[in-house]
């Protein structure tokens, strides 16, 4: 080792050293406690989510309709007590079933627990609009249990793996404790109210499988994300060119094609065994997933369209079919350079770099793609920003300040929502707390960060600032009542188009670097 190389060692460790949760992981290892850090960490993000629970979701004592709440405890309590065939048509105009029949089932079992334990929580009809406190107990702990079932075991795999850049144990230890306490997930699931970590798990288990190269398994995971949550499309077209690439790489690749048609086919085959026999139950189920007449997004989302829609009057201008047809171009030109240089560079990987190297390009490959769906697609949600959270989250150990900066903008543009809930006080916790705990570029002790990135930070969390301020203590003019959503809207959407172009550029130079790596290693 040179002694520049020694020099630069030693730098990178005094800078990490500023970062609360690189103190608390090394001073476990320092202490020779390395088996109380993964208990530690799963007891804290438990700690955390229940201190989330125990404020406000989405419809709290807003009846008739209530909320998300209400109706993921609706769709318990239809598919506990009504027959498959009824389940996608059941009283439609209350919270009809709208997700994928991974959902359908995860419902069901739910509700035959909930109805087990007692019968009143999912009673056909008489229960809507409950909100009993032990009923409550139960739908919260339900988000947790799955949570701990699906998602976070996959976390804990895969940062686990070598794969995950060749890093340390400490820098993944830390890597695992951001992902985990990360508050936008948090406050949608535990807070707002809903299962979005079982579809992120099943993609993260795509991802493990995809390190130990088991593509099959990473086939009918990434198939159970969709069958659980159809926003798992936004990830399709960089997972279907990454398995595309391996199919060619490989020496028998036509035969892995072959099987990976198969998995996905039988896959999606078991989930719809009891529509399967009927096209108009099949062509229901499809409607359901894909509400199209309900338009371009909804309420005020930080993506191009909404944005745009401050100056330029869209829906009014153009039917639904022709906003439809547009935001179906603009997302497929804007995902399409990512996934095809997905595809070329995966394939030209040689096994130096191809561990480790072909799974960050993959994960570079999900968080574009699904940018490129959250800022241009039709019907999107605030929530749906969580789809490129998940793969740039698995990219922290490469990413600090653009991670950290991602993560402050996502969940300041989920504000609106959130402050309809009630969750004003977790929301502002957990902005500082997972701050603080990353050390991002807004606080003064990171020196990883540029300076540039530290003084764009600071203009933009000043601007959030700003905005929250006025929110709170200036009510808004009676001709522009949605002045701070527009404003949080206009910010947000600017933003992500920053990072949207950033991760795009550090996908295409990666390559670059993975081989001078690789160069380096054989001199």
């Amino acid at each position: 080792m040179t002694p520049e190389t020694r020099t630069s060692k030693t730098a990178a460790a005094r800078r990490t050293e500023v970062v609360p949760a690189y103190r608390w992981i090394q001073f476990l290892k320092q202490q020779d406690a390395r088996g109380v850090a993964l208990p530690a960490t799963l007891l804290l993000s438990l700690l955390v989510r229940w201190c989330v629970a125990l404020h406000g979701y989405s419809g709290f004592q807003e009846p008739p309709m209530h909320g998300d709440y209400e109706a993921q405890r609706h769709w318990m309590e239809i598919t506990a007590h009504l027959p498959a065939l009824e389940w996608y048509f059941y009283d439609l105009q209350y919270w009809g079933l709208d997700y994928p029949p991974l959902t359908a089932f995860q419902s069901w079992l739910c509700g035959r627990v909930a109805n087990w334990i007692d019968p009143t929580w999912v009673a056909l009809h008489s229960s809507r609009g409950i909100e009993t406190h032990e009923s409550k107990l139960f739908m919260r702990a339900s988000v947790v249990a799955f949570e701990f079932i699906v998602y976070v075991p996959a976390v804990v795999l895969l940062f686990g793996t070598r794969q995950m850049g060749g890093a340390s144990w400490t820098t993944r230890q830390v890597a695992l404790l951001t992902v985990l306490l990360q508050p936008c997930l948090l406050l949608v699931d535990h807070g707002h109210f809903q299962y979005n970590s079982v579809m992120l798990g099943f993609l993260v288990w795509s991802l493990y499988f995809a390190a130990q190269q088991r593509y099959v398994l990473m086939a009918i995971s990434f198939s159970c994300a969709l069958l659980f949550k159809q926003m798992a499309l936004y990830f399709a077209p960089a997972v279907f060119a990454f398995l595309l690439a391996k199919c060619f790489q490989r020496q028998h690749g036509f035969a892995l094609f072959v099987k990976l048609g198969l998995a996905v086919a039988g896959t999606f085959g078991v989930a719809l065994l009891p529509w399967i026999r009927s096209p108009d139950q099949l062509y229901q189920i499809l409607i359901r997933v894909f509400p199209v007449a309900r338009g371009l997004y909804e309420d005020k989302v930080a993506n191009i369209w909404c944005a745009l829609n401050v100056a330029v009057k869209l829906r009014d201008m153009f039917d639904v079919r022709t906003l439809l047809r547009m935001a179906t171009a603009a997302t497929s030109l804007t995902f399409a350079p990512s996934c095809i240089h997905l595809f070329i560079s995966t394939r030209r990987l040689g096994k130096s770099t191809a561990d480790s190297g072909s799974l960050k390009l993959l994960c570079y490959a999900l968080l574009n793609t699904s940018l490129a769906f959250f800022l241009f697609s039709f019907q999107v949600h605030e929530k749906s920003i969580l789809l490129p959270l998940a793969p740039a989250l698995l990219l922290a150990i490469d990413e600090h300040w653009a991670v950290s900066w991602f993560v402050q903008t996502a969940l300041f543009s989920m504000y609106p929502l959130l402050f309809r809930d009630g969750l004003q006080l977790p929301y502002c916790v957990l902005a500082v707390g997972w701050s603080l705990l990353r050390s991002c570029p807004a606080c003064p002790a990171d020196k990883r960060t540029p300076r540039l990135v530290v003084l764009l930070q600071w203009l933009s969390t000043l601007a959030m600032v700003a905005i929250h301020t006025m929110h709170a203590l200036v009510p808004p003019p009676s001709s522009l009542p949605d002045i701070y959503v527009v404003a949080n809207v206009l910010l947000s959407c600017a933003m992500f188009a920053f990072f949207f172009v950033y991760f795009n550029y550090r996908q295409f130079t990666l390559v670059h670097s993975l081989h001078a790596q690789a160069k380096v290693k054989t001199a």
